[in-house]
């Protein structure tokens, strides 16, 4: 009953946002910055044929204020000659370019030499906002070497790479703040004048990059059919390696600056540089040097692909790249993958209790075991909090299961989560003596091995074990020792927070001495601060969690940035950042009723989706390695990328399936319900599950991460970490609580066989 209420309370402020004159729209972006007036609108941008001074034919762009552009000579190759490695540029203009209904049809060739020539039949099209290109190249006679063509639009006003902010999901927000300096697109390597950030379409979670300009225009650039297909020698190369092979059919995203001219577009095949990742090492794993990729000079070889070019207008950066996300959505239409959500959910918390260990009177999950072997890594005998360590989100999720099961099995699962918690309870955490223990000591321990604790660690899991409490004494059952420990944590945090609202990212163990007083996590603790304010109605946490939020959002996610969610990669842009601040913001609305929380909700609701695979990204056909973690013909789409630097993709946001489907009811915008059934069902298409199990043995096991770029279908181990069964329970069971109907229709005809 409660559970139905809360989600029909939901429909209800969806109305009377509507009634207070806000704007709830399909896009999202409105509603997100309501406060703004919307320019008019501009006339749409033309397109047309233009001759050059030889007589050749180009193409222009226009209308589209500083995103208008041009292509003098829309033939272009590169050509890697095989006995010297050196690269050849080869370019020109259409010999014969016509008009045809609505597109024009350009054709012309290019010649490398020996008898060797390139055919290119181009077919553009502009449809309102958004220009198309159809293009075939076929190949006549034989070389040694391979080569690559390009489909790129010049920009017509000059400007430099740092004077416009630009996107690649999962890779760039904006431009060099935040992003590892040596990372793609970072500012270690940028030279005036020369500069190119060409990306893999399988490192991003769909091949789309958008220019946004100083007057508000923006030009982006997908492809809309993405293949990917590759070789086993590409999918394990970590040395950047020069390959050629006709097998090759992903291409890259990218931008150059070339004297003051930037130039957006689509190469095929895809070489990436002139940063690339080696993928097989994190961090560190940055490498500056070319990773090339061509197709053989092969008579009778023929390319085809799609590029679309889209014009944006006067929109800030913040509105920007959610549009552009929204396009590349509906052209890529991500499928969902239907997985048995009760199946999972069941078998996730078994092996959840099948790794808690009960030992000389303390109970808790070891914080690393192996898929293959289902055993304890030695190398990390210890339990943890928070993070990727999650004993006590786990416990929360093993006594939430056994309310399910009222045989020998929920007991179990009861008596295990209370054990758990009673084995933390011994740390001290005003200040904390450390973020978790070894389990044949109690010794306390820390995430990283070194002196140093983390705002996120406790604050993940401190959380979790309010929310336990919450639920036990509605249940009947008095915990008071549970809400007096995360208390006395909360009221130490509370003399922690700086004048601005901010809260410090790490401290000493057992001294509260400051680390690192970076305050951009100070996220991380305001869905504590809030559930301690709920739950004891002292309002001096709430209000530090107002203080929180606001620092937050006024600092860098106002402009779409969201940095440091992830301990290990400090003050980045990382896609755990935007969804705990979801959470945060959720909160606060759920709350306060303040309407200001929802617009900031829907801002990182929006970063946080970017990071979502879109596509399916095949694994090689000429391999089929046993060791390879993500199984050939197992769909890619909802897998997500970590953080910025890397290309490690894993499952995380399956945490978030409840909260986007919350956001579908406050604002009505049925996206991002979609987003909640894509997390609900494709982050399990690699759970071992009954019946198919892969290599995993027992149903409930899945992997940690993956890449979905060299080396593709691996990850840096095998292993399992709590966090991987804690996630998936987090979205399973928050969608249980926003009612049976919602559940039911997310989780669809697999919903239960209970």
């Amino acid at each position: 009953m409660q559970t139905s209420m809360a989600y029909r309370i939901m429909q209800m402020c969806s109305l009377c946002f509507a009634l207070l004159g806000l704007r709830l729209t399909s896009s999202g972006a409105e509603f997100m910055n309501q406060d703004e007036t919307r320019p008019p609108e501009k006339p749409v941008p033309e397109f047309r044929g233009q001759r050059n001074a030889d007589g050749s034919w180009g193409l222009v762009l226009s209308g589209a204020g500083m995103a208008s552009a041009e292509q003098r000579q829309p033939l272009k190759l590169e050509v890697w000659d095989e006995t010297n490695g050196s690269i050849r540029n080869i370019g020109g203009g259409y010999t014969t370019m016509a008009q045809e209904g609505a597109g024009w049809t350009g054709a012309g060739r290019l010649t490398l030499g020996g008898g060797v020539s390139f055919d290119f039949e181009d077919r553009w099209e502009l449809r309102g906002d958004v220009l198309r290109l159809d293009r075939t190249v076929r190949v006549h006679g034989k070389a040694a070497g391979g080569f690559l063509n390009a489909a790129v639009l010049d920009v017509t006003a000059r400007q430099r790479w740092p004077e416009v902010e630009w996107f690649t999901p999962g890779t760039i927000y904006g431009g060099f703040a935040h992003l590892p300096d040596a990372a793609i697109g970072g500012r270690a390597h940028y030279r005036p004048g020369d500069f190119s950030v060409r990306i893999r379409e399988d490192r991003l979670p769909a091949p789309l990059m958008l220019a946004r300009f100083g007057d508000g225009s923006s030009l982006a650039v997908l492809n809309p059919a993405p293949r990917g297909d590759t070789t086993a020698a590409d999918a394990n190369d970590v040395k950047a390696v020069t390959l050629v092979d006709e097998r090759f059919q992903f291409g890259a995203i990218g931008a150059e600056e070339r004297a003051e001219t930037l130039t957006i577009g689509y190469w095929f095949p895809g070489s990436e540089g002139e940063v690339t990742y080696a993928g097989n090492t994190y961090p560190g794993g940055q490498l500056h040097k070319w990773r090339r990729r061509f197709h053989p000079i092969k008579d009778g070889l023929t390319q085809r692909y799609q590029v679309l070019f889209r014009v944006g207008r006067g929109e800030r950066f913040i509105q920007a790249y959610p549009r552009a996300w929204r396009w590349a959505w509906q052209a890529l239409r991500p499928a969902v993958t239907p997985n048995d959500i009760a199946a999972a959910r069941r078998a996730i918390v078994d092996v959840l209790a099948g790794n808690t260990i009960e030992k000389d009177g303390c109970t808790a999950i070891l914080f690393h075991y192996d898929t293959l072997t289902k055993t304890a890594s030695p190398k990390n005998p210890y339990a943890l909090l928070g993070f990727c360590g999650k004993n006590l989100e786990a416990a929360q999720f093993l006594l939430r299961e056994a309310e399910l099961d009222s045989g020998p099995r929920g007991q179990r699962l009861r008596h295990l989560g209370e054990a758990i918690i009673a084995s933390f309870l011994r740390l001290k955490i005003a200040p904390p003596e450390g973020e978790g223990f070894r389990m044949q000591d109690g010794v306390p321990v820390t995430y990283l091995g070194r002196p140093e604790v983390f705002l996120r660690s406790y604050a993940d899991d401190l959380k979790s074990l309010v929310k336990a409490y919450q639920r036990e004494k509605h249940l009947g059952r008095e915990h008071s020792e549970w809400l007096a420990w995360c208390r006395s944590f909360g009221d130490w945090l509370l003399t922690q927070q700086q004048p601005g609202g901010g809260f410090p990212r790490s401290w000493k163990p057992a001294t509260g001495e400051v680390i690192s007083a970076s305050p951009n996590s100070g996220y991380n603790a305001v869905p504590l601060l809030v559930l301690l304010t709920e739950t004891t109605g002292d309002r001096r946490y709430l209000a530090a969690a107002v203080r929180a939020a606001d620092f937050c959002w006024l600092s860098d996610q106002s402009e779409g940035r969201f940095v440091g969610g992830t301990i290990d990669n400090p003050d980045v842009l990382d896609k755990e950042a935007a969804t705990l601040s979801l959470e945060a913001y959720l909160q606060l609305h759920r709350v306060t009723g303040d309407p200001k929380w929802l617009p900031r909700a829907i801002a990182a609701a929006n970063f946080a989706e970017t990071w979502i695979y879109l596509w399916n990204v095949p694994m090689p056909a000429d391999d089929d390695a046993a060791e390879r973690g993500w199984k050939r013909g197992v769909s890619t789409v909802g897998l997500q990328l970590i953080a910025t630097g890397h290309s490690l993709a894993d499952a995380y946001m399956a945490f978030d399936a409840d909260e986007f489907a919350q956001l579908a009811g406050l604002t009505g915008d049925a996206h991002y319900r979609d987003v909640a059934r894509l997390l609900l069902h494709n982050t399990k298409n690699m759970l071992a599950l009954p019946g198919r199990t892969f290599d995993l043995g027992t149903p409930g096991w899945q992997q940690e991460h993956w890449s979905l770029a060299p080396r593709r279908g691996y990850g840096l181990h095998r292993g399992w970490l709590p966090w991987v069964a804690t996630s998936q329970l987090n979205g399973i069971f928050g969608l249980m609580d926003l009612g049976p109907a919602l559940f039911d229709e997310l989780a669809g005809r697999e919903r239960s066989r209970e």
